[in-house]
């Protein structure tokens, strides 16, 4: 049974976490978010907007954004095409999920604990002029397809990696304790040794991302480039031949390359960060390997001052790599021309 609710959304919001994000050819869109100590899955439609022209039109010209695969120049921009839809929806129901989340944050102490949260799914319209936002309670099977899961391949398989249940990986105290929400990232196996956990939601970037890893352990790479191994996989529902993520190397880090000061860092490390990166693709690239979507984000600067590379999962990511370089070597490369300009301090125009 639905639920309406006739709340003004005017607190702010509070820090969330988007888990997926779907948009079709019309103008449907899905997002999940964890917020407030429960999951929302929030369906929304143009067609359920009509009748207050301000709302759709809102919405109507954020998906044209991210339809139309514009990055946004103007001052004002608050993020990229996604991220403002995933925003503007997530504001326009602040106040429902408010009202319907958790008094008391929910104790996560495991993987599965943070699968299985409780689950509300919502629906924005227009009645008599006004948004509204019903609730609703999930199905049994849109509750399973919200798992993050892939099958693994015969030669994936045949590494004969150990496969862990999801309550046999524990978060750290500090999100069992109620500091959420935040995405599991850095986790602990049985025997306390940290990792960090990657989820697995779909087949083609997952799939690439472990057969590459594993063709780097393979060819003992990791012990001439800073590259994530992988260790576990973790087991999706109980089925052998699914997963619903990857258990790596947890890299203690000050940040992502992009994140760090570089006019404020000396000019020797910087110069050593070329030379690493310059190193790593190089290797890659002599086994036959193509990093993928190279970008500043896709490299941590560990506690030493050493670069690490990660996300093997494909794609690209405009500014870096051109579309019709996308996973190959000529893409790989350009992306390291501008990582370079950006560490002596080019400007990438």
């Amino acid at each position: 049974m639905t639920q309406p609710l006739h709340l003004p959304s005017t607190e702010a919001l509070p820090p969330y976490d988007i888990l997926n994000f779907w948009y079709g050819a019309g103008t449907d869109t899905e997002l999940t978010i964890f917020c407030y100590g429960k999951r929302f899955n929030i369906t929304v439609s143009a067609d359920n907007l009509q009748g207050d022209p301000d709302v759709e039109s809102e919405y109507l010209s954020l998906l044209r954004k991210l339809d139309s695969g514009e990055l946004f120049e103007q001052e004002d921009d608050k993020g990229d095409p996604m991220e403002q839809l995933c925003f503007w929806i997530a504001f326009r129901c602040n106040s429902q999920m408010r009202a319907l989340g958790s008094k008391q944050q929910p104790q996560l102490h495991t993987l599965y604990d943070w699968f299985y949260p409780e689950t509300i799914i919502l629906t924005p319209m227009i009645i008599d002029g006004r948004l509204q936002v019903h609730s609703s309670t999930p199905s049994q099977q849109l509750l399973q397809d919200m798992l993050p899961s892939v099958e693994l391949t015969c030669s994936i398989a045949d590494f004969k990696i150990p496969v862990v249940t999801s309550s046999k990986v524990f978060l750290p105290q500090d999100m069992a304790g109620g500091d959420l929400p935040q995405r599991p990232t850095k986790v602990f196996t049985e025997h306390g040794m940290p990792r960090f956990f990657k989820p697995a939601y779909i087949m083609e970037p997952a799939i690439r991302e472990i057969s590459t890893l594993l063709r780097i352990q393979e060819l003992g790479l990791l012990n001439i480039i800073r590259a994530p191994k992988v260790h576990e996989f973790v087991d999706s529902q109980g089925n052998s031949s699914k997963i619903s993520g990857i258990l790596m190397d947890y890299i203690e880090h000050r940040d992502s390359l992009g994140y760090i000061d570089i006019p404020s860092t000396p000019l020797p490390v910087r110069r050593k960060w070329i030379s690493q990166v310059q190193h790593t693709i190089e290797t890659l690239h002599a086994a036959e390997i193509v990093w993928g979507d190279a970008k500043l984000d896709n490299i941590l600067v560990d506690v030493d001052d050493n670069l690490w590379i990660i996300d093997f999962g494909g794609g690209y990511t405009h500014g870096w790599v051109d579309e019709d370089k996308q996973e190959t070597i000529e893409g790989d490369n350009q992306a390291l021309s501008r990582i370079v300009d950006f560490l002596v301090g080019k400007s990438s125009e």
